[in-house]
């Protein structure tokens, strides 16, 4: 059996190279999103929706797929920040006419 250490070691080494590679594909995940955070972030929901065996089982494209979504999630989480009450009166205008 794996201690704790190692099987947190494994979960965060396979997500580091997910996010690196989708930082690559997509520069504006790069650009937009800090690695070390978002590395963290993802560890975390990992750790708390998944058990070692799912993680383990579950297939490098499904899970840079996950990745990827939780990271757009992310930076589009980021974009009302700057906008004005009239900008985002505009925004959220638009997405209730969607």
């Amino acid at each position: 059996m794996l201690s704790t250490d190692i099987k947190q070691e494994v979960i965060v080494k396979r997500i580091e190279e997910i996010v690196s590679i989708l930082m690559l594909e997509r520069p504006l995940f790069k650009e937009e999103l800090n690695y070390s955070e978002i590395v963290t972030h993802l560890v975390n929901i990992v750790q708390k929706n998944l058990t070692n065996e799912q993680f383990n089982s579950m297939s490098n494209d499904k899970l840079k797929e996950n990745c990827s979504f939780v990271m757009a999630t992310e930076i589009l989480g980021k974009i009302g920040e700057e906008f004005t009450p009239e900008q985002m009166a505009i925004f959220d205008d638009a997405i209730k006419r969607k």
